[in-house]
């Protein structure tokens, strides 16, 4: 009697346990909308390593979606020297320095950046941003559209 009693809680658990594999798993947190209602500052920002190849020492906190273009809005955090190779965008890029200081390097001329300066790429410009220190740099940036990167050879 008792081996198809332990037949039945075997088969119940491995149910059990098929049931919960196929539950969907949690998806990421939904990005508020570029026009919607919201305060943020960088201290409470979710800062994760840059998915941009060529980004070591860059950490990327998005805040906001574009749904329609596919634009985004977020803060970029940079260790000294840290940057992203010289690249262009398919759509305006549009950025503003909140700490540290910074090197642009934005279709062929160079600028020193520091808190509060803002700067603009237009479609396809070639641009190269790189935190010149001492410490920790922080931007806040847009994109009109499509967050893709087009690196310069």
């Amino acid at each position: 009697m008792r081996h198809p009693l332990r037949v039945v809680v075997v088969l119940s658990l491995l149910g059990t346990a098929v049931v919960l594999a196929q539950a969907p798993t949690p998806a990421a947190p939904k990005l508020p909308g570029i026009d919607d209602a919201q305060v943020i500052s960088p201290k409470d920002a979710r800062f994760a390593p840059a998915k941009t190849p060529h980004s070591e020492g860059v950490m990327q906190a998005p805040i906001a979606a574009d749904p329609p273009p596919g634009g985004s809005v977020g803060y970029a955090k940079y260790v000294p020297d840290a940057g992203i190779p010289e690249h262009w965008h398919t759509a305006t890029e549009y950025s503003t320095v909140i700490a540290g200081n910074m090197r642009l390097k934005l279709a062929g001329k160079t600028y020193d950046l520091a808190p509060g300066s803002y700067w603009v790429a237009p479609p396809r410009t070639p641009h190269q941003l790189t935190c010149v220190g001492p410490g920790e740099c922080i931007t806040f940036g847009r994109r009109a559209g499509p967050v893709d990167y087009n690196f310069v050879k």
